[in-house]
């Protein structure tokens, strides 16, 4: 069986400010990228799955925003059903996939946010490092949420 290698991540504990933190990359214990990849056959009952979740996120994300780079079909009013925190959502909607990974990189990068979801059809290896290192860098937990 395939070893799994898992980057783990880990803010630094001299400083005492978010702004003061030296962040390496290589050693963040809550920071980095999941994905999890829907059947376009059962995307309806996958995301019925992963909404409940994703709630439960929102409701412990404390002091920074849970941010959604969300398709449009995703409302705040069916977030509200399934009982998330709006007080903690930020949701964005974007045009296109190119625009989604900016945005998904920057509020990873930020650390503004303690989790941030994005909705993306395709992305490549080289494009999922990137928002890794960024998720490092900005001690967020990163959940990719794609449709095959």
């Amino acid at each position: 069986m395939e070893q799994i290698k898992i980057p783990i991540c880990e803010a630094s504990l001299n400083n005492t400010s978010r702004a003061d933190i030296t962040r390496d990359p290589a050693s963040n214990q809550n920071a980095g990228v999941t994905e999890i990849v829907l059947s376009h056959n059962s995307a309806q009952v996958g995301y019925e799955l992963v909404l409940p979740m994703l709630a439960h996120q929102s409701r412990n994300c404390e002091d920074r925003w849970f941010t959604w780079v969300a398709p449009e079909n995703v409302s705040k009013s069916l977030l509200q059903q399934y009982g998330f925190d709006l007080r903690k959502v930020r949701l964005i909607h974007t045009k296109s996939d190119i625009e989604t990974l900016w945005v998904l990189w920057d509020a990873l990068q930020n650390g503004n946010s303690a989790m941030v979801v994005g909705s993306l059809r395709e992305i490549s290896s080289t494009d999922c490092a990137k928002l890794e290192d960024a998720a490092c860098q900005g001690d967020t937990q990163g959940l990719l949420l794609r449709v095959r």
